[in-house]
């Protein structure tokens, strides 16, 4: 098992992981960047997993995982009071691993 920004890196569901690390960042804990070993340990997981639902013809491992980054980064950095109406931590996860299928060609 990899562990990437503290939560479990599995690059055959990139939507949990995403949804897992938000949960982590919104709670307190901190983000990884693409600095480091632990990014490569992960980009390497993910060019060596086979793929999954992801192209990796489209998008190479590491500009993959920072754009999953970017997407967590987007909705923690949100604070509660610029949405129009109130959205709770449930469905600001559920909306990160939306993105992510989507980013990542999952299909449903």
């Amino acid at each position: 098992m990899t562990m990437f920004g503290g939560v479990r890196f599995d690059p055959e569901d990139l939507p949990r992981f995403a949804g897992d690390l938000f949960d982590h960042v919104a709670t307190g804990g901190t983000a990884p960047d693409a600095d480091g070993a632990p990014f490569a340990d992960a980009v390497g997981v993910l060019a060596g997993s086979g793929g999954g639902a992801v192209d990796t013809d489209v998008f190479d491992a590491a500009e993959l995982l920072g754009y999953l980054l970017a997407v967590v980064h987007a909705e923690t950095s949100l604070p509660d009071a610029v949405f129009v109406e109130p959205v709770d931590a449930r469905e600001r996860r559920s909306r990160v691993e939306e993105a992510v299928r989507r980013i990542v060609g999952y299909r449903s």
